[in-house]
């Protein structure tokens, strides 16, 4: 009886996986953002050097046959420079957001259902946040569905662990 309340309380292999996983992702997220809300936004001067050694790269990825990577670089540079102008919004909720995926995997680690919940949230929050400061027609579709499907493939994995959370 004793042996099989020890099973029951023990934490499964699996989920301690998920979550070593999700704290150095988290982590190097809360990491990078909160050394880059410190830095700040990029100036004008700064922007403007950007945009001149981009429009190079751009130009020498056309010139080499390889337009749709010139595409594609061009909309992640405009991404940037949007990101760039809506600094401190788009930080903050990014900030916001890995906190609370952060509160989540600890709570799920404690054997916490509620974290599950956090956890689906701050995915939300994560695919959303680039929407704040960034125009819709300027966001990429494979940059979606590789945060969707990354996102999805994790609540998936750890929602084979909610047997084990009260």
């Amino acid at each position: 009886m004793e042996n099989s309340m020890d099973e029951q309380k023990k934490r499964p292999v699996f989920l301690t996986v998920l979550a070593i996983l999700s704290f150095i992702s988290i982590g190097f997220g809360l990491l990078g953002n909160v050394m880059g809300l410190i830095a700040g936004p990029m100036s004008a001067t700064e922007m403007e050097q950007v945009t001149a050694s981009s429009m190079k790269m751009i130009e020498s990825m056309d010139q080499g046959g390889t337009n749709n990577f010139s595409d594609t670089f061009a909309m992640a540079f405009r991404m940037e420079y949007y990101k760039n102008l809506n600094f401190y919004p788009d930080k903050l909720i990014t900030i916001l957001g890995l906190a609370l995926g952060l509160f989540g995997v600890i709570n799920m680690m404690k054997g916490n259902k509620n974290g599950f919940h956090m956890y689906i949230i701050y995915n939300l929050i994560s695919i959303a946040t680039i929407y704040v400061s960034v125009p819709p027609s300027e966001v990429p579709g494979f940059f979606i569905v590789v945060n969707v499907l990354f996102s999805g493939l994790f609540v998936m994995l750890y929602s084979r662990n909610l047997h084990w959370m009260k």
